[in-house]
Formats: C-alpha cells, structure tokens, sequence
C-alpha cells in the first residue's frame, strides 16, 4: 500500500513539475520567447546588455553585438545578430576584433553602455573598457549613460538610433506596469526559505545539469530579499564547491533535504531539475516531506541577470505570483 502511495505522490509531483513548466513557457516575458519578427536591424555595433535591450524594445537590432552569454537573449530572439562574445572578451582576449568586424562590414557607429556595477559576478567587465581601443580609429562612438535611470536611458538611445517617437510610449508602459506589480507586493515579509535549481541541458550531448544559485545573486537583490525570503543553496553546498558566476554544481538532489525549502524554484531547462527530482523521490521517498515537495511549492520561472531591464516587470510579476500565496 505504501508503495503504491508512493508511486502515485512522484507521478503527480512530475506531472505538477510539467504543468508548471507549461504554464511558465505561456507567461514568459519577450526575453525569453523566441524571436520576434518586425525588428529593422542597424549598421551598428552595441556592447552591452542593456543597451540592446532597450534598442531590440525600441524596434531595432545591431548587426553585432558585445553580450554576455548567460542572457537567455542571446540565444533566443538575438540569435540572429552577430556575437562577438561578452564584453570581457572584446576588451581583454579580443580586443581588436570589434574594430575588425565593424571594417569588415562597413559599420562607421559603435555604442557603448555605460553601468555601474555591469556584472555583478564580473566586476572586473565593463564595456566602457572599448573605448580606448576604439580611439583614433575613425569611429563614431556613442555612449548611453545608465546612471540616471532606465527612462533616461530609454530616451538616449531612442535619440541616438532614430525611433525618439517610440521611446516615451515604451517609458510609459514600462512605467505603467513595473508600478503594477510593485503594488501587488505586500508589505509583510514572507520569511520564506527558497531553493533556486538552475537546470542546463548540453545540446550536443543531451546531457542534463544541476546548479545551485547561491545567495547575493541577482535573484536575492531583486527578488527574494524584497519578498522577506531566504536564499538556503548554499546549506547543500558539496565541500570544495566553488561558486563561480553566482552558481555551484549540485550532483545528487537528495541533498536538498539538507536546506528544507519552502519553495523550490526551477530556472533554465526545467527537465534537468524534474528529472532528477524523479529520480531523487523515487530512490529516497522521504524527501516527499521537504515542505517544497510536500506543498507542491515547485516552479519554473525565468532566470533574471538584470540584463532583460524593460522586461524585468514581466518577471517580477511572475516571481511575485510564485512567492505570495
């Protein structure tokens, strides 16, 4: 009898796992969706994030770009603009290859993000670091200065790529909804315990991956710390696990008992996590009394590196729906 119990708990928390995997891939914002048609690509080279973020919600792509590569984007619906590589890359290892690829493709402009703090896992990375390199070359480089806010920034490139009429509709919207979400948040805190599980699966290999996001990430600064949550990942930590960009590898869930979250959150490939939480239940049946797993407090939501910047309200929305019950 207690197997058959059993049998049915890990079939239904697997198909909950997929129903919410389902349900999240209907809601995801447009920097997780796949590429939209209608955007006019310009004879430009941007380095940043936020910038092409803005510009791509402006109506217009670059013909290359300078990105880092844990932006869900760059593989969605960027995934037709060329990637020169991260913005480390094009100031450190590479860096001749933006004024090599504007040459090639006759590109004259070139502009610039300019973010405090633009990783918080790199510190070291900043985009402004191209522009010595860029010198005397015959450039016409354009910086777009983030320290003034997101609507002063939305207005800059909106100046400096042609589309000034779009830019205070996208300010309004933006605006309108970010103001939205932020007043459904209640003003008591959660006091929450939250596992956040990043899923990866290899393309080449199918092979399936676990990482943990430890706390202080990006997810902790907009999400859990403003909810009254706490990030536990770092209590199921294997011993000499470096974190490295705001994760560590996890090989085995049946640690997780270890951290006993009340929500268990899924980014990345969902079926990475679902998986192996299958496989986890069904080798060690007391996990099924984790209170995540036993509220069936489990979702899949998108990952947030504060590059998204005018979808971020989309995502808050979804993360507040998943912590306030």
């Amino acid at each position: 009898m207690l197997k058959i119990f059993r049998k049915n708990f890990v079939f239904k928390l697997v198909l909950g796992l997929f129903l919410f995997t389902a349900l999240s891939l209907f809601l995801l914002p447009p920097a997780q969706a796949k590429p939209r048609l209608g955007k006019e690509q310009i004879k430009v080279i941007m380095i940043g994030d936020r910038l092409v973020d803005i510009a791509y919600n402006l109506g217009v792509v670059p013909e290359a770009m300078a990105i880092r590569c844990s932006w869900p984007a760059a593989s969605n619906q960027l995934s037709t603009v060329r990637h020169l590589g991260c913005p480390k890359r094009v100031t450190v290892k590479k860096k001749g290859v933006v004024a090599k690829v504007a040459r090639k493709r006759g590109i004259k402009k070139i502009m610039v993000e300019k973010s405090k703090n633009f990783c918080l896992y790199r510190p070291e990375m900043d985009p402004m670091k191209i522009l010595p390199l860029l010198e005397g070359k015959g450039f016409e480089v354009q910086v777009v200065d983030f320290s003034q806010g997101i609507e002063s920034a939305i207005r800059q490139t909106a100046k400096l790529v042609n589309r000034e009429e779009k830019a205070e509709e996208l300010i309004r919207t933006y605006k309108r909804v970010l103001q939205k979400f932020q007043s459904k948040m209640p003003e008591t805190k959660l006091n929450k315990k939250v596992l956040v599980l990043n899923g990866i699966v290899q393309k080449g290999t199918g092979k399936a991956f676990i990482q943990v996001l430890a706390p202080n990430g990006y997810e902790d600064r907009f999400f859990l710390k403003p909810m009254g949550c706490t990030n536990v990942g770092n209590l199921i930590k294997p011993e000499g696990a470096k974190v490295k960009k705001g994760v560590f590898p996890l090989q085995r869930l049946k640690k997780i008992g270890k951290s006993n979250p009340d929500i268990i959150i899924i980014t990345g490939k969902a079926f990475a996590v679902q998986n192996a939480l299958y496989k986890a239940l069904k080798k060690n049946p007391s996990l099924s009394e984790v209170p995540a797993i036993k509220n069936h407090e489990i979702y899949s939501l998108p990952r947030y590196i504060d590059s998204s910047v005018i979808e971020y309200p989309q995502i808050l929305r979804l993360w507040t729906r998943a912590l306030y019950k």
